[in-house]
């Protein structure tokens, strides 16, 4: 599988009264990722909101964007759970709404050993019908794919990737070293994405992607044409604000707000991810406001 630059793992429009996908929203959310030229969705992820979600939800997220985006970028679904057998189901609904590949996050809550999580993947590798990214954010599960872990799991045939949000930047470094050099590695931590491009990372998926997608795509493309001027003026002026002001709260929260505030109403959160303060979405706002009078309006309304 060949996939490098700037992905989006999307927020999960919801309508107001229902609680269910708001499908209209996120149809129009996609149109607009992709005329901004993103070089791929990952709809499922956890910015979507995936845990909060039914099975049912989670494959009309990935029908509907597979739909919109109609090949013209690649669609990654995430397909989670702490249960093989579900994760197997996921992909093959996956499968079936036309995603090109599967994100797979290491299991959560029951905490196990390396021999476990390999078992897990493997298990999963050996059914899936679609190509499968690992999915390594140990703040999260309180699982850590070691490095020695995923070097064996690359071997697999249906493996071909990982999305890296370890914050761990000679972590990330080591799984791009010690891995086949078709082996994908994505990072997931968007400031540290001018580090790992020079470390040799085949792209971002990109939190702040969801309101100034065109931004994202810049960064990975300027890195790509050695444009090192840009790419700093992009990590300074784009990155390091907006993750400093999403810093202290949900990050589902804050981008739904944010993708809000840009001119696309996705709705609120959904439980158990609290609504913001008005010092929170005061910052918020201020710091989008500060990033917007650099780079191009993000989604349609703005």
């Amino acid at each position: 599988m060949q996939l490098s630059g700037a992905i989006v793992p999307m927020a999960t429009p919801i309508t107001d009264r229902s609680r269910e996908v708001d499908v209209e929203t996120l149809g129009t959310f996609t149109d607009s990722l992709v005329d901004a030229g993103v070089h791929g969705l990952f709809p499922g992820s956890s910015i979507g909101e995936f845990p909060s979600l039914t099975r049912d939800q989670n494959r009309v997220v990935v029908e509907t964007v597979a739909d919109a985006a109609a090949d013209r970028t690649t669609v990654l679904a995430g397909c989670c759970d702490t249960n093989h057998e579900n994760v197997v189901e996921h992909i093959d609904a996956a499968a079936d709404c036309g995603a090109d590949a599967a994100v797979v996050v290491t299991p959560y809550y029951l905490r196990t050993t390396q021999a476990g999580l390999e078992q897990f993947f493997a298990q999963i590798a050996d059914r899936a019908e679609l190509p499968i990214l690992l999915y390594n954010i140990p703040a999260l599960t309180g699982n850590r794919l070691a490095v020695e872990t995923v070097q064996r799991l690359a071997d697999h045939p249906r493996i071909v990737g990982l999305k890296d949000t370890s914050d761990d930047l000679t972590y990330h470094h080591r799984i791009i070293a010690e891995t086949p050099a078709e082996f994908l590695v994505f990072q997931g931590s968007t400031q540290l994405a001018a580090a790992s491009l020079d470390l040799g990372a085949d792209g971002l998926i990109a939190g702040p992607g969801n309101f100034f997608p065109g931004a994202m795509r810049r960064l990975y493309q300027a890195h790509d044409e050695n444009e090192r001027g840009e790419v700093s003026d992009l990590m300074r002026e784009v990155v390091a604000p907006l993750i400093g002001a999403m810093e202290d709260v949900p990050t589902a929260t804050a981008i739904k707000h944010l993708i809000g505030y840009g001119g696309l109403d996705v709705g609120d959160p959904l439980s158990p991810l609290p609504p913001l303060t008005d010092t929170e979405r005061n910052r918020l706002e201020r710091t989008f406001d500060g990033v917007a009078e650099r780079v191009e309006a993000p989604v349609p309304g703005r």
